[in-house]
């Protein structure tokens, strides 16, 4: 999910990036066979996967991991399947801040964050999706660390704090430096 930039035409975007992705997206999204069981609206999703890692692959530059792992120091895939089998929430941490980078846990800030129960079609599992975003959300307002998305506006940073039944979100301040 969200490869389109990785390149096109088999040509890298990125010819010196090493593609890291959890080997349950990998074997779902570059499948054939799933390809051919999917709805017709949704096959164009497989073949741009497959069609923005070719190049990677064929370079020994795409390399799938398997479930939360540590991929370089500082940097942690942790799994959060549901919007897609191999989902990723990705946690940076350094010298005591951490910013946890939730994909596509979090598809409309506008209605999400108020009603965190709302799902979304593109989910592959709706409910384990929400016990994700629930427990995502949860964590971030809790701990209060850095959080990106997505589908957040730009900056599409910021923090959470809970509010009611649900959550607001707090952007940060985004200046260009003169």
């Amino acid at each position: 999910d969200h490869v389109g930039g990785l390149g096109a035409l088999n040509k890298p975007a990125f010819p010196n990036a090493v593609v890291r992705v959890d080997k349950r997206d990998a074997d779902y999204w570059l499948s054939k066979q799933e390809q051919e069981k999917a709805p017709a609206d949704a096959k164009g999703f497989f073949q741009g996967a497959m069609d923005s890692v070719a190049a990677y692959a064929s370079a020994g530059k795409f390399k799938p991991f398997e479930g939360s792992t540590q991929l370089v120091p500082g940097v942690r895939a942790s799994s959060s399947y549901g919007h897609t089998p191999g989902h990723t929430t990705y946690v940076v941490e350094s010298k005591g801040q951490k910013l946890v980078l939730m994909g596509d846990l979090l598809h409309s800030a506008e209605v999400q964050f108020e009603d965190p129960t709302v799902t979304i079609a593109f989910d592959t599992d709706n409910k384990a999706a929400l016990a994700q975003r629930q427990a995502a959300f949860a964590e971030a307002a809790k701990q209060g660390y850095l959080f990106g998305a997505a589908h957040l506006p730009f900056p599409a940073l910021g923090h959470i704090r809970a509010h009611g039944k649900g959550y607001e979100f707090y952007p940060v301040t985004y200046s260009i430096p003169r």
